[in-house]
């Protein structure tokens, strides 16, 4: 799904992988994840939203959001989310308290991706020559600092969104398992 990387240049994770089938809350997890990427100041734009006619096992959805935050002048962090709903139709469950909301039961896959890109405003790309020195810069000056800080920054981010989606899928894992590994002590 993303565009394709040259060494030096580009920078990421993922990509990650969320599969469930069974019963969740498609309204709280849709808004989860837009709230978990608008705290952090990302823009958020959906590119595709797709609504299939139900077959009768259900309604299959597909969604692409595409986040991107300036970092700095010459980092931006850039997601892309795909989810994609199967055999989808609309349940409503009854609480211990009575009260009545309306799920979602079927099948869901989510696809998390992040990207560091660098030279996100296009200075350094006008001539070959500019290509070449900012490719000496990535890899010679400024590698460490990618390696080192950056991209664990970004690594870190989009392991905490992935706990978090699974937490509001009620998976297995509670929380995110690397929190306290590098001092954060925030939770979604």
């Amino acid at each position: 799904m993303a565009a394709a990387k040259t060494p030096w240049l580009e920078y990421g994770e993922g990509p990650l992988y969320i599969r469930k089938a069974g019963v969740w809350d498609m309204q709280d997890l849709y808004e989860s994840m837009a709230d978990f990427l608008r705290m952090r100041k990302y823009k958020l734009h959906e590119k595709i939203y797709k609504h299939k006619r139900p077959s009768p096992f259900g309604a299959e959805r597909q969604y692409v959001w595409e986040a991107s935050r300036e970092e700095t002048e010459y980092y931006e962090f850039h997601y892309l989310i795909y989810f994609h709903t199967y055999d989808a139709r609309d349940i409503d469950v009854v609480d211990a308290q009575g009260n009545k909301k309306n799920f979602t039961k079927g099948r869901i896959w989510v696809e998390l991706q992040a990207d560091l890109r660098t030279d996100w405003e296009k200075q350094w790309g006008s001539s070959k020559f500019w290509g070449e020195l900012k490719s000496f810069f990535n890899k010679y000056i400024i590698k460490n600092n990618i390696v080192m800080a950056v991209e664990t920054k970004l690594k870190y981010e989009l392991y905490e969104l992935h706990a978090m989606i699974k937490q509001r899928l009620q998976m297995e894992s509670d929380e995110f398992e690397h929190l306290h590994l590098s001092g954060m002590h925030r939770k979604y």
